[in-house]
């Protein structure tokens, strides 16, 4: 009976470039390992008057065009330019942009794209042989631990994904590359996000938001990102327990409805209780979503009624923040609403752009989603990640 048993080179992020290591090391070449936080690549490797970089991307699933925009990005900065070539390197194969990418690059590309086989690295298209890359330096490195956000709600149409796709962008323009779980049983992260975002950044190496299906989700194929959002099921027992536990910062988005404050109140107390029954540590933040101004004295009134529905939770739990709508909030925008029914009627288009463009100069999308992630940086502290 043949066992179903990966091979061991690939069980792990550790062994997988370990095994890189040794293939290209055989062709003759030498390796380093780079230095743990080093971003951009993960093996410097040396022959004659030759250095290339190679990033090792140990996956589930195929590569995606961000991701080797992220690479060539690199290759092209200050610091990439000291290299002759790229490499890079994966477990399982390129998806079909990632193959289109790499077909309208050329031959003349400084970048090859290869999979690692049992005892022989190829092409891209498992044809042509690559004959060469690195040898192991010390692999045994800690990872940086990454940061954890789930993005809950607990009825639909307050924007879960729309938040959590957007955070994403904010915190990329940070200069944070992200991971994107897609947890919903409805899959609309990936519906309008597609493969992720690649984020340029004209002074330096730019940044990525790559997503990942639930199903193949797995920290070590996302090894470059500091920042992980998961896109949570509505139906919290549905979300895998190990990630809930994980989560450092939870986001519940709500609407200021005045008939529908209470009601979505309660329905966040006892969201709130369970996660608290498999997570202690985790910040949770009320968001309000799809702001609409009513004016000093009606937004008085139901600010009051806002504040009250949280009130007891406030008292009882010092990690629990109902955000002040005045202070920080995803106001009603045209630029998000065009941008949801764009992508819905040109999926092929989906995963070039956030609601991110400048309109008369102004952008409330990003103005917002950068305003809440400074929000949380302040009352929570995720500043220790621009030390790494």
């Amino acid at each position: 009976m043949q066992s179903s048993v990966e091979p061991a080179y690939i069980q792990d992020f550790i062994h997988f470039e370990q095994h890189v290591a040794k293939l290209i090391h055989r062709a003759g070449w030498t390796v380093e390992t780079a230095k743990p936080n080093q971003r951009g690549y993960d093996l410097a490797i040396k022959k004659d008057n030759f250095v290339g970089a190679v990033q090792v991307k140990w996956l589930k699933n195929n590569v995606t065009a961000p991701q080797l925009l992220a690479f060539a990005n690199f290759l092209d900065s200050e610091e990439g330019q000291k290299y002759n070539f790229g490499w890079f390197i994966t477990t399982k194969g390129f998806g079909g942009p990632a193959q289109a990418l790499i077909k309208s690059w050329g031959q003349n590309s400084k970048i090859r794209c290869g999979i690692a086989l049992e005892n022989k690295l190829v092409g891209f298209d498992k044809v042509s042989v690559i004959d060469e890359e690195p040898k192991p330096g010390d692999t045994t490195q800690n990872t940086p631990k990454k940061v954890y956000f789930g993005v809950f709600t607990c009825k639909g149409g307050v924007g879960k994904t729309t938040v959590a796709a957007h955070l994403a962008g904010a915190l990329a323009l940070q200069g944070f590359n992200i991971a994107l779980v897609d947890l919903d049983p409805e899959k609309n992260l990936q519906k309008l996000v597609g493969d992720g975002v690649f984020v340029p950044n004209p002074k330096g190496v730019g940044t990525t938001i790559q997503v990942f299906d639930g199903s193949d989700w797995h920290e070590d194929s996302a090894r470059d990102c500091q920042i992980v959002i998961c896109d949570c099921s509505p139906a919290l027992e549905r979300n895998p327990e190990e990630l809930v536990k994980q989560l450092d910062y939870c986001i519940i988005p709500t609407t200021l409805n005045p008939l529908g404050i209470n009601k979505h109140g309660k329905v966040i107390q006892d969201t709130v209780k369970e996660i608290r029954e498999l997570n202690n540590h985790a910040h949770l933040f009320v968001l309000v979503n799809n702001f609409k101004d009513p004016g000093i004295r009606r937004l008085r009134l139901m600010k009051n009624v806002y504040f009250d529905a949280y009130k007891e939770i406030s008292q009882t739990d010092d990690k629990f923040h109902c955000i002040d709508p005045e202070e920080v909030c995803i106001r009603a925008s045209d630029i998000l609403y065009y941008w949801g029914i764009h992508v819905l009627e040109n999926p092929e288009n989906s995963a070039s752009r956030l609601a991110f463009d400048l309109i008369g100069g102004r952008c409330y999308p990003r103005e917002d989603f950068i305003s809440l992630a400074d929000y949380i940086e302040n009352k929570a502290g995720i500043g220790f990640l621009r030390a790494n």
